[in-house]
């Protein structure tokens, strides 16, 4: 000990050559001399403080030189009932005149009442008409109820349904392989057309080359030239127009028949679709290029068998040409058979390809369907039903509160002063007046908690003169139109006392502070307010990368536990909220872990040592610091 005593002896009388040297003020110095007198007659004393310190030095930079990586405090996602409440403060009154307003709009059906009569709390006064009412009642009813069921056939995937889904994929296989095998069936029977249709027409070409390159009728001239020769002078340039489309047609034809016939001998009828497509249509043009070229002949053995002269000066025509009508007229028909039955491959083909197109996407929607059922319905699917539930609900119970407040009741006992109310008419503002001698409890509100405050809601009210003493009241009038003080409005709300128990102990004037019960949702997925961010519209919570283990040192303590990775952000949907907790509509549900509170690395506790950082302050002159040691 005496070692160490020594050791603050040395160090002291070096600070004070220090001050002195660096000409410290006066005030200073003495401080020092004072502080050095104590330690010389308290040496035990000394000793124990300079260890205490030494050891609050160590600690608290021991302490503070630890993980700088953020903890987080975690807790479970509950199934509980969310309480929201609004709270004002006011004073004790003695009821005067009550105006009971209406709060729909509605004809008169019955007043119950009249001036002078005695009243009793909740008793019926002025009834209005109540067919609307009941008309939006049952409209939100049955929205609820379809916004229900709808969520619940989302959810479940009834046997049946899976069986009819399942026969759904079947019939489409079944109706897609069928429409395959029709589609084949379309090209073989085709190709055998097509090679009907070339039998015929290599027959018909070589009967019109026998016409248009013979010389059946003369030696000299082709038949067509030859048929123009025939004719009388006055009529071969009429005639001669025919005889050289007869020579053109021709032409285009056989061009056209050699081209198609190469092709035809190229394919099979195991080629591919594509190359029977063209095919098909080749021939198609072809036919009809055939079918022109035989026209083109009948033309003109027509147009010389109508106009040549019959009488007996003039010669008769080669009787060759009664043959070359004959032929022509029975090649006309084959060919526009032809050209008729190779449409119809082409219009069966297209017909029934587009039947195995629709096959296919009806198989691609009952797959997708069957699909959809086995997985279920997605997160955002729940979530966007689960909102349509929660807005029928709202629509429900605002409609309840419309039909109800059809039924103005008394909301005191009292009596009646005056009743404006007229049957027939449409109820007036206020529709019944009243006195009465009870005590309520006037409390002011802001517009916002104001806003949520409905006639009937049930109150809590405490007095600051009567420790202990909590009574229950009753909603019965919020003020219609604010009063503005000073740019922030404020609404009067009047609560009964009437029949709480304890009653008796309020004076008027005492001041009262009332917590407004304004919704109660029971059975609710329940989180920690404070576990909620919001950002731009968007809530949501934070959540562990993956479950921390209940065993964790800490996990809801008030250290807060370390994460392996950066927690992921969960959006959510917020119903009923109030100070502590809030109610989660959808993206949790009950068990989930998540985040309340994000501890900083630098926010860990620390002793905080003497008035802050561990400096020993002066009598005089404060902000002098002076540690002992090195």
């Amino acid at each position: 000990m005496k070692r160490v005593l020594l050791k603050i002896y040395s160090k002291m009388y070096s600070y004070e050559a220090r001050l002195i040297s660096a000409g410290i003020s006066h005030s200073l110095t003495v401080m020092f001399q004072k502080i050095k007198k104590f330690v010389k007659g308290h040496k035990l004393l000394s000793l124990i403080i300079a260890v205490l310190f030494a050891i609050t030095v160590y600690w608290r930079s021991t302490a503070t030189s630890g993980s700088t990586a953020p903890r987080y405090l975690i807790s479970e996602a509950t199934t509980g009932t969310v309480v929201a409440s609004v709270t004002g403060s006011g004073q004790v009154q003695n009821t005067s005149q009550i105006n009971i307003n209406p709060q729909v709009t509605e004809t008169v059906t019955g007043v119950y009442v009249q001036p002078g009569d005695k009243v009793n709390t909740g008793q019926l006064l002025v009834q209005l008409d109540a067919t609307n009412e009941l008309r939006a009642l049952r409209q939100a009813q049955l929205s609820l109820q379809s916004a229900q069921l709808a969520l619940e056939k989302m959810q479940e995937v009834t046997t049946s349904t899976l069986i009819q889904d399942q026969s759904a994929v079947v019939q489409a296989q079944q109706n897609l392989a069928d429409a395959s095998t029709t589609v084949n069936t379309d090209y073989q029977n085709g190709f055998d057309t097509l090679a009907s249709a070339f039998v015929d027409m290599q027959a018909i070409m070589a009967d019109a080359n026998s016409f248009v390159n013979g010389y059946a009728i003369t030696k000299s001239q082709q038949n067509p030239q030859e048929y123009v020769n025939l004719m009388p002078s006055y009529l071969q340039t009429e005639t001669q127009p025919y005889a050289n489309k007869v020579v053109a047609a021709y032409d285009s034809a056989l061009a056209a028949y050699q081209a198609n016939l190469a092709d035809f001998h190229n394919d099979s009828r195991n080629s591919n679709q594509a190359a029977l497509d063209s095919l098909f249509s080749e021939t198609y043009s072809t036919s009809q290029f055939v079918s022109a070229s035989i026209k083109s002949i009948n033309d003109l053995l027509n147009f010389v068998v109508n106009n040549y002269p019959t009488d007996s000066q003039q010669t008769p025509l080669p009787p060759v040409t009664a043959t070359f009508q004959t032929t022509f007229g029975s090649d006309i028909k084959t060919v526009n058979n032809d050209v008729s039955n190779v449409l119809g491959v082409i219009n069966g083909i297209s017909t029934d390809k587009n039947n195995l197109e629709n096959d296919q996407l009806s198989l691609a929607e009952a797959s997708s369907t069957l699909a959809e059922l086995v997985a279920g319905p997605t997160p955002v699917d729940i979530q966007t039903q689960e909102i349509a539930i929660e807005t029928a609900q709202n629509n429900l119970q605002t409609a309840e509160e419309n039909l109800a407040d059809c039924s103005i009741r008394a909301p005191i006992a009292g009596i009646v002063s005056t009743v404006p109310s007229t049957v027939g008419a449409t109820v007036p503002t206020p529709a019944v007046s009243m006195v009465g001698g009870q005590k309520i409890a006037e409390v002011t509100l802001n517009e916002v908690d104001a806003a949520k405050v409905n006639l009937g809601d049930k109150a809590t009210l405490t007095f600051d003169a009567i420790n202990g003493l909590s009574l229950a009241g009753t909603v019965i009038e919020v003020d219609p139109v604010g009063t503005v003080s000073q740019g922030v409005v404020n609404y009067n709300v009047q609560i009964s006392l009437s029949g709480a128990p304890g009653a008796d102990q309020i004076k008027p004037g005492m001041s009262v502070t009332a917590d407004i019960v304004t919704g109660v949702h029971q059975n609710v997925i329940t989180i920690p307010s404070s576990a909620i961010v919001t950002s731009n519209g968007t809530s949501y919570v934070l959540e562990p990368q993956s479950p921390v283990s209940s065993s964790t040192s800490d996990v809801s303590g008030t250290q807060g536990v370390e994460l392996n990775s950066a927690p992921k952000q969960v959006p959510v949907v917020i119903g009923l909220t109030n100070n502590t907790l809030a109610e989660i509509i959808s993206g949790v549900k009950a068990g989930d872990q998540i985040i309340t509170q994000t501890i900083q690395g630098s926010s860990v506790p620390s002793v905080s040592g003497l008035g802050g950082g561990g400096a020993m302050r002066g009598g005089t002159g404060g902000g002098g610091r002076f540690l002992l040691g090195g």
